[in-house]
C-alpha cells in the first residue's frame, strides 16, 4: 500500500492507493472541508452550494441542488459520508451520486424521510427506480450512508446497516451529492475506488425552458401543488390547485385555516394567467382539487380535507371528499361543501358519462388495506352512490384513481400503487370491476384524457412527470414520454382550440409552483410545442 498527500488549490486531501483484484489500483480520497477553498474541487454552477464550518452545504429547498467531485472519475467505487437534513415540509432528501457522465446521467441513491431508493437517470428519464427500502431518517440529526458499486452490483448502507444488495450496472463517472426539498449538510466524505477515464468530456446539461408558470405564489405560503384544468362555457381556461406552506398545511398562526383551494383563469389558451383567487377555504387543510364543466353549465370542484389530530397529537385525520359548485361561470362558489364520501379521498375530476351520470374516482386507506374505488351520481352531484371498490388482487393501491369512458361504453380506471400502477375495467356501468392488473410501468396520480383522433393520453408522476398514450382504447400503451424533470406532477390536461393539448402539473419542494406545457398528440407520437407559437420543439415517436 502506498500513501501520500495531494495539495490542490490549498486543499489538503489524504490519498491512499492499494492494489486490488487483478492488478487494478484503488484510490481513497478523504475530503477535507475545513478550508473554504475545498469547494474548488466541486462542480456546481450554482450559488446555493458552499463549504462552511467544515461541511458541504446544499440548499435544495427551491429546486434540487447538485455538486460533483471534479476528479477523478471512478469505475468501481465506494462513496460514504455523514449527513443531516434541516426540517422542512418536503421529502428532505439527500442523494449520493455514482457514475455521472454528465450532470443529468448517473446512478444515484435517494435518501429521503422514509426510504432509500436506488435509481438511474438521464436527460430524458431522470427517475428510473431500481430498488427501494424503508428506513428512518430524523431531521436535524446526523446519519451515515455508504453506497458501494462493484461490477454490476450496488450495495447501500444506512447508519452502518445494509439496506440492499442489487444488480445495477453503470458506467464510470464522477461522484457527487444533491439535496432536494431541504438544506443538507455533509461531512466526513470519503471516496474509494478505481480511477477511470470518461468516454467523453463531462458536461453540465442545461434544460431548455419550454414551460410557463401558471402560478408561482398564491399567497398562502408559496407552495402550490395538485393542479387541475378545464375549459369553461365562455371559452376561458380555469386551473385550480392547492395553496399552502408545504405538502400538508395544517392551521397555524400564519395560515389560520390551513391549506386552501385556489385558482387562476386564462383567456388566451394558456399563454398567460390571471392573478390567483381563493375558490374555497374551509377551517382545515382543503386539498387536491379537480374541476369539471358539467353539461348543465355548472362548474364542479371536488377535493378532500385533512384535520389536525385532537389534543395536539402528531399527524392528521381525513374528513373525506367534498364538492362545491358554481352556477355563474366561476364568479361565486358554494360556501358549504357537500360530502361525497366520508372514508374516501379524491385526486381526479368528475367524469360526465354518456348516460348522464357523473363518475368520480376515489381511494381509501385503512387497517384492512388500500384500494381504488368509483362512485356515481344520477342527480348532478346532489347525492352519490356507495363507492364500488376495485379488487386489488392482493396488492396495495394507496391512492388516486381516475376513470375514462371508452367508445364501447366500458369504463377504464387507472390506479396508483407505491411500486406499481394498475388498471381495471367495468362493463356493467361501474357496478363491478375486474381485478386490477399491472400496467408494467410505475405511475402516481394518473390523469386520462381523450385527445383529438381518439388518442387516449395518460399523464402521471414517475418517472418525474411523464405520460403514455394509447391508440386502441387503452388496450396497449406507448413507451414512456418524459414531460418534465420535476417530480411533483399530479398532471391534468385540456384540449386547446387548435387541437393541441395543454398539460398542467406542479414542481414539488419549497416554493413549489404550477407549470404548464403544450404538445400535439398524433398516431406517430407526441410533438412538443411552445405556448407562444405552433412551432414544434421536439418529438417523441411511438417506436
Amino acid at each position: 500500500m502506498a500513501g501520500g498527500f495531494v495539495v490542490a488549490g490549498g486543499l489538503v486531501c489524504l490519498c491512499l492507493s492499494a492494489r486490488v483484484g487483478r492488478g487494478a489500483e484503488e484510490r481513497r480520497v478523504e475530503i477535507d472541508l475545513r478550508d473554504a477553498k475545498a469547494f474548488e474541487q466541486w462542480h456546481s454552477g450554482d450559488n446555493r452550494a458552499r463549504v462552511a464550518g467544515g461541511e458541504l452545504v446544499l440548499d435544495g429547498r427551491q429546486t434540487p441542488c447538485r455538486v460533483f467531485l471534479k476528479e477523478p472519475a471512478f469505475g468501481d467505487v465506494t462513496l460514504s459520508a455523514a449527513y443531516r437534513v434541516e426540517k422542512s415540509a418536503g421529502v428532505m432528501a439527500v442523494g449520493f451520486v455514482l457514475g455521472s457522465i454528465d450532470s443529468a446521467t448517473s446512478t444515484y441513491v435517494h435518501f429521503d424521510s422514509r426510504s432509500a431508493i436506488l435509481c438511474r437517470g438521464d436527460g430524458e428519464t431522470p427517475w428510473q427506480e431500481v430498488k427501494r427500502a424503508g428506513k428512518p431518517q430524523a431531521p436535524d440529526t446526523w446519519h451515515t450512508a455508504r453506497v458501494e458499486r462493484r461490477g454490476t452490483h450496488v450495495r447501500v448502507f444506512f447508519n452502518d446497516a445494509l439496506l440492499f444488495d442489487v444488480a445495477c450496472a453503470g458506467k464510470p463517472g464522477r461522484v457527487g451529492f444533491y439535496a432536494s426539498q431541504t438544506v443538507a449538510h455533509l461531512r466526513d466524505i470519503t471516496v474509494q475506488g478505481e480511477p477511470a477515464e470518461l468516454a467523453a468530456p463531462w458536461r453540465k446539461i442545461v434544460e431548455v425552458k419550454n414551460w410557463i408558470h401558471v402560478c408561482a405564489d398564491a399567497g398562502a405560503g408559496a407552495y402550490e401543488a395538485f393542479p387541475d384544468v378545464c375549459r369553461l362555457a365562455d371559452g376561458r381556461l380555469l386551473a385550480v390547485f392547492y395553496a399552502g406552506y408545504g405538502h400538508v398545511a395544517m392551521p397555524n398562526d400564519a395560515l389560520p385555516k390551513g391549506g386552501r383551494i385556489s385558482g387562476c383563469y386564462s383567456a388566451d389558451e394558456g399563454r398567460t394567467w390571471s392573478e390567483p383567487f381563493i375558490l374555497f377555504d374551509g377551517p382545515y387543510d382543503d386539498r387536491d382539487p379537480s374541476v369539471t364543466l358539467l353539461k348543465d353549465g355548472r362548474i364542479a370542484c371536488v377535493f378532500f380535507t385533512l384535520k389536525p389530530k385532537p389534543d395536539g397529537a402528531k399527524g392528521f385525520d381525513g374528513l373525506g371528499s367534498f364538492i362545491v359548485t358554481s352556477s355563474d361561470g366561476g364568479r361565486t362558489w358554494e360556501r358549504e361543501p357537500r360530502q361525497i364520501a366520508k372514508a374516501y379521498y379524491c385526486s381526479s375530476p368528475i367524469r360526465e358519462l354518456s348516460d348522464g351520470r357523473l363518475a368520480l374516482g376515489l381511494y381509501k386507506q385503512d387497517a384492512s388495506g388500500a384500494c381504488g374505488a368509483v362512485t356515481f351520481s344520477g342527480d348532478g352531484g346532489a347525492s352519490w352512490s356507495v363507492p364500488a371498490d376495485i379488487p386489488t388482487g392482493g396488492l396495495r393501491y394507496e391512492a388516486e384513481t381516475d376513470v375514462i369512458e371508452l367508445k364501447d361504453g366500458a369504463l377504464f380506471a387507472a390506479l396508483r400503487g407505491q411500486k406499481h400502477s394498475g388498471w381495471s375495467v367495468s362493463k356493467d356501468g361501474g357496478k363491478s370491476w375486474t381485478t386490477a392488473e399491472l400496467f408494467g410501468f410505475p405511475g402516481h396520480c394518473h390523469y386520462l384524457h381523450r385527445a383529438p383522433g381518439d388518442i387516449i393520453l395518460m399523464a402521471h408522476r414517475l418517472p418525474a412527470t411523464s405520460l403514455h398514450y394509447s391508440l386502441d382504447e387503452c388496450k396497449t400503451w406507448s413507451a414512456n414520454v418524459p414531460v418534465d424533470s420535476v417530480g411533483g406532477a399530479y398532471p391534468s390536461m385540456v384540449t386547446l382550440k387548435d387541437g393541441s393539448i395543454l398539460i398542467v402539473y406542479y414542481e414539488e419542494g419549497h416554493g413549489s409552483s404550477i407549470r404548464a406545457k403544450r404538445f400535439r398528440a398524433t398516431p406517430q407520437g407526441i410533438e412538443w410545442l411552445t405556448l407562444e407559437t405552433s412551432e414544434g420543439t421536439s418529438k417523441h415517436s411511438a417506436e
